[in-house]
């Protein structure tokens, strides 16, 4: 018996309902992108610039320029390069402000700024603590800024030298402590040893030697007298009383060799051998 054959369906005219509502919806469409067609078009070239900006060879860090030629400066770019890793990586991604913070981690360093420079340097602008004070602790001499920052090791022979031949005061610590880069004195004390060797040769006592040790300040005067100012505090009624005891010591021609200026009611003086 042969099977029925199936009959195919003829294609249904497409309904006036179905061609109108597809134009509708390409006419919504068009409608839509119109205004929108350049900001689309800017987006995608935005897109693909940004993707080569980012991958581009050319954009790859090669160079760091520090402006400022010193030993500072040097630490500061092996600073940048190797711990933060700037060469060779995108001019686009680099942290700056990572990077300023991690050269102004260099004892030397005051503060950092980091300005990339296209296509491929990256450029660091420095600027240096001023050393005014050298600090000889027991392991060696260091020079120190006005805050008190340890920078490095002092120049060759500066901790031996007069302070009217130096460039900058020497203050010998007695208290037995060591010192690196990056640690700090007492800021108080350095400032009042830097300000009393100007002030003492008004007073009549020229300085030969500063020391910090366990009674504080203390100097020691071209004339062999040992000066104890103590700590920081009072400093002009101190220089007042010195020049004072200095005068005594010219009038009545006296050979004095301590001066304790730390009791504020009753400073003293002790002439050579006296018990």
């Amino acid at each position: 018996m042969t099977p029925p054959t199936r009959r195919r369906r003829s294609a249904r005219p497409e309904s006036p309902v179905r061609r109108a509502l597809r134009r509708s919806r390409w006419r919504t469409t068009l409608a839509w992108l119109g205004p929108r067609w350049f900001s689309i078009v800017t987006a995608g070239a935005l897109f693909g610039g940004g993707g080569y900006l980012l991958t581009s060879p050319q954009f790859r860090v090669e160079q760091v320029v520090v402006r400022r030629d010193s030993s500072a400066a040097q630490a500061a770019v092996t600073q940048a390069t190797q711990l933060s890793q700037v060469v060779g990586h995108n001019i686009f991604l680099i942290n700056t402000s990572r990077v300023a913070q991690e050269v102004a981690a260099v004892p030397s360093v005051l503060r950092a700024r980091v300005v990339p420079q296209l296509p491929n340097v990256v450029e660091i602008e420095i600027v240096e603590r001023v050393p005014i004070a050298a600090w000889r602790a027991q392991n060696g001499a260091f020079l120190v800024d006005d805050q008190g920052y340890v920078l490095g090791a002092a120049p060759e022979g500066v901790a031996v030298r007069e302070p009217e031949d130096q460039v900058v005061p020497v203050v010998k610590d007695t208290t037995g402590r060591n010192l690196a880069p990056g640690d700090q004195v007492d800021q108080h004390t350095l400032l009042a040893a830097r300000e009393l060797v100007k002030a003492l040769p008004a007073a009549g006592a020229g300085v030969r030697e500063i020391e910090y040790s366990s009674q504080g300040l203390v100097f020691i005067t071209d004339r062999q007298w040992r000066v104890i100012f103590g700590d920081a505090d009072a400093l002009n009624t101190k220089l007042a009383t010195l020049k004072a005891i200095v005068d005594l010591a010219r009038s009545q021609n006296m050979d004095i060799r301590l001066v304790d200026l730390r009791p504020k009611d009753r400073p003293f003086y002790q002439v050579a051998g006296a018990a």
